[in-house]
């Protein structure tokens, strides 16, 4: 699909709600009206919002961290995430997802719910791909996952599955360069994780994450060639890290240096020049743009710091075993 100028307008509001969406849920924990875990995915706008985009409504996801936008892209709402956050039971699992995690999901909406073991994602969307193969209405799952996840024994698998059985699904491994605290150049040897397709048969790129549009493109190519029957592919989108692996990451590790690497390349900023300098958006566009995310952030936190409820103790076992 060619990419008019309302769907770059799009991308760059996508982008835009996931970087303040971020940083406020950031600021909600340091004021401790949020408490569990949050994983911030400041710096990966252009890499989720690329990857997602091109997705339809028949096909899924399988979540990641820092997943929030192909979440929000897929259709799950604002307010629905938040209530999550706060352990509503308005929200996403009535409450009962682990905050700030990606262990949560929506099968209506082909939001696959995350497993809690890193990497364990990557066979359970081959699994996914084999149901949607039989179902054969042409849709494909894409499975979000990182540099470390692809050095556990669950990425050989599901890739080996997926190629074998020429599954419909796209691999999309974003490399923010640590695994936790274990930079990827410490425990590769190779330049290119993509390059671990080859093993596979099957194709594999490596794309400058901070760039939506080049995302876009290489992500939708290996769909259309995916709806075509011809397999699975693995795309590497590089990124940067700005903040550690979670707000209690001390993020001791890293040098200044480092940590300034990703700002310098803010793919918001850049996307924003772009489109600016193309004549599609103006600079009042882009405040706009702004002050529309900031007005929705803001509602949905009052939403739910005001309208909902804690779940209902005498519901705890719902879910626990299956009922009749």
């Amino acid at each position: 699909m060619e990419l008019s100028n309302n769907d770059l307008q799009k991308m760059l509001y996508w982008m835009v709600l996931g970087r303040r969406l971020e940083e406020k849920i950031t600021v909600l924990f340091r004021e401790s009206r949020l408490r569990g875990h949050h994983h911030p995915g400041i710096g990966q706008e252009a890499a989720n919002v690329g990857a997602a985009y091109g997705l339809q409504e028949k096909d899924c996801i399988t979540l990641i961290h820092r997943g929030k936008l192909p979440e929000l892209i897929k259709g799950m709402g604002l307010k629905d995430l938040m209530a999550g956050y706060y352990a509503k039971k308005e929200g996403i699992e009535g409450g009962r997802a682990p905050t700030g995690s990606h262990m949560y999901g929506d099968l209506s909406k082909g939001i696959i719910p995350g497993p809690g073991i890193i990497g364990s994602a990557i066979p359970l969307a081959a699994g996914v791909g084999l149901a949607l193969d039989r179902d054969g209405n042409g849709a494909v799952v894409e499975c979000f996952f990182g540099d470390g996840a692809s050095n556990r024994g669950d990425f050989h698998e599901g890739l080996n599955m997926a190629a074998v059985m020429n599954l419909p699904v796209i691999f999309q491994l974003v490399n923010n360069g640590y695994a936790m605290s274990v930079s990827a150049k410490k425990s590769t040897r190779i330049q290119s994780l993509s390059d671990r397709a080859q093993a596979y048969g099957i194709p594999g790129v490596t794309v400058d994450g901070n760039d939506v549009r080049a995302v876009y493109e290489v992500t939708e190519k290996a769909i259309e060639r995916t709806r075509n029957g011809e397999g699975p592919s693995l795309i590497e989108c590089m990124v940067h890290r700005w903040t550690g692996h979670s707000i209690s990451d001390a993020d001791i590790y890293r040098t200044d240096g480092e940590r300034l690497e990703g700002e310098k390349s803010d793919p918001i900023v850049r996307f924003k020049n772009e489109l600016i300098d193309e004549g599609i958006l103006t600079e009042h566009g882009c405040l706009d743009v702004e002050k529309q995310v900031a007005d929705e952030i803001e509602e949905s936190i009052r939403y739910c710091e005001n309208e909902c409820h804690d779940p209902d103790p005498s519901d705890i076992m719902r879910g626990v075993y299956a009922s009749n």
